[in-house]
């Protein structure tokens, strides 16, 4: 019992710091996706609305929605 307890206390950062590195990635891909449309010749403002249109959204990589996927029992 103790055991299992601790390598959970091990795979919570773990989780965490993935999950992190995730996010800064999907940020970090539409940062340079929107800095390739401009440099094409794509006006600033019609790059950004759609690198934000293309890009995925952070509310699927979020804490929250993870915690409703969790609690989901299924059938």
């Amino acid at each position: 019992m103790v055991l299992s307890f601790f390598r959970l206390l091990f795979l919570i950062p773990k989780f965490l710091w993935n999950l992190a590195g995730i996010k800064r990635t999907i940020r970090r891909s539409r940062r340079r996706f929107k800095k390739a449309l401009v440099k094409s010749g794509i006006p600033r403002e019609l790059a950004e609305g759609l690198a934000e249109e293309y890009a995925l959204p952070d509310e699927i990589i979020s804490l929250r929605i993870l915690a409703k996927f969790l609690k989901f029992k299924g059938t």
